[in-house]
């Protein structure tokens, strides 16, 4: 995961959109960087409504004190773990790919691994990717510069192992529809892993082993235009 260090300007511009002091001295980005990583860590077992100011502060080794000198409340501390994760986002992706050798994947083994490593992604970080969802539909007028650009670019090789079996896929347009496709079982992955106690997803039950199995379906079928098998 990129460090927010490596990225004074995009940190200034999230503090400048929550009306906060960008921290201009090396340490006090370090400072920073060090709760959003306490919060990040903490993320991983809870999550963000059950952390308290107090968690993040002890998890980080800092004061209390010093926490209030950076952020103002909790919540504004959101910008910049959302431009962390998504600094990082990019090279996690590409590891992930990295991992399957695509080139000896046939169409129907192509679908099913995308599916998997989208699944896999919302479910190793679930905690954080909800704090970080609920922030962008909440206060959109917050999120980073460039952030659409930037989601464009992570999600570009993933659509490109899809494109490999072009031949596959019904339309004019197989690039448009990879794209469809993938937002398409990235919303639904996003909702039900995410928001299962929503209600739409409360009514709408289904074991994480037959999500899987739908989504491969779904993918398949919408690329293909092929009845559901």
């Amino acid at each position: 995961m990129s460090s927010s260090l490596q990225h004074p300007r995009r940190l200034a511009a999230a503090a400048a959109r929550w009306r906060l002091a960008p921290p201009a001295q090396a340490r006090s980005r370090e400072t920073v960087d060090r709760f959003a990583q306490a919060a990040e860590e903490l993320l991983r077992e809870r999550p963000f409504e059950e952390i308290g100011v107090q968690d993040i502060a002890r998890h980080a080794g800092r004061p209390v004190g010093s926490f209030y000198a950076r952020f103002a409340s909790k919540d504004a501390l959101l910008p910049f773990l959302y431009q962390r994760y998504h600094d990082g986002l990019e090279a996690l992706l590409a590891a992930r790919l990295a991992r399957v050798a695509w080139s000896r994947l046939g169409f129907e083994r192509t679908v099913e691994s995308v599916v998997d490593l989208i699944l896999g992604m919302y479910t190793e970080r679930r905690w954080l990717i909800r704090a970080l969802a609920l922030f962008a539909r909440t206060r959109p007028e917050a999120l980073p510069q460039g952030i659409v650009e930037q989601r464009r670019r992570v999600y570009e090789p993933l659509e490109a192992v899809l494109r490999r079996h072009a031949a596959r896929i019904a339309g004019d347009d197989a690039s448009a529809a990879i794209r469809f496709g993938v937002f398409l079982v990235s919303t639904v992955a996003r909702e039900r892993l995410l928001f299962a106690d929503a209600p739409l997803a409360r009514i709408t039950p289904i074991s994480r082993t037959d999500l899987r199995r739908e989504l491969v379906r779904t993918l398949r079928s919408y690329l293909t235009a092929e009845a559901p098998r």
